[in-house]
């Protein structure tokens, strides 16, 4: 093979890898002859005939409007939606709220027990029966212990 015939082939095949995917991207036109075939063509059909163009990718089709009473019963549901969505929403705030409320009262409790068993000195409890029932050093470590333990549960940042 010689240069010539070496540059006319790749050449060739140059502009074929030009013009192929111009081609890939050409309008697609669709149509029925007289005879009621359906026709597929890359330049739209002679004369008056009419025709569609084809997408390689079709949208999807768009939904026919609502009318009458269609289209009441589309707004009464979107109210009710919306109705439904702020009642949702306000009882997660109430929710939250209280989440909230308790967490702080739960922290407020913690830090309290956690002062008095850092204090030490005579701590006790009440019994049941109204009675005083005094702390040993023990109790009173193991107090301490969970008594930190709440204070960083409710007490700490999430």
């Amino acid at each position: 093979m010689n240069k010539a015939h070496g540059r006319l082939v790749l050449g060739l095949l140059l502009g074929l890898m030009i013009t192929v995917p111009l081609m890939a991207q050409a309008q697609v036109f669709k149509w029925k002859d007289k005879n009621g075939a359906v026709q597929y063509s890359d330049t739209p059909p002679p004369g008056n005939v009419a025709y569609e163009m084809v997408d390689k990718a079709k949208p999807a089709p768009k939904p026919a409007a609502p009318s009458g009473a269609d289209a009441q019963a589309v707004r009464n549901a979107a109210a009710l939606r919306r109705q439904s969505d702020a009642e949702l929403e306000r009882r997660n705030e109430e929710k939250a709220k209280a989440d909230l409320q308790a967490k702080q009262a739960n922290c407020q409790n913690a830090k309290a027990d956690y002062q008095n068993y850092k204090q030490g000195g005579r701590i006790y409890k009440m019994t049941p029966e109204g009675e005083r029932q005094y702390l040993g050093d023990e109790d009173i470590r193991k107090g301490l212990e969970s008594a930190t333990k709440q204070v960083q549960q409710y007490c700490e940042p999430e």
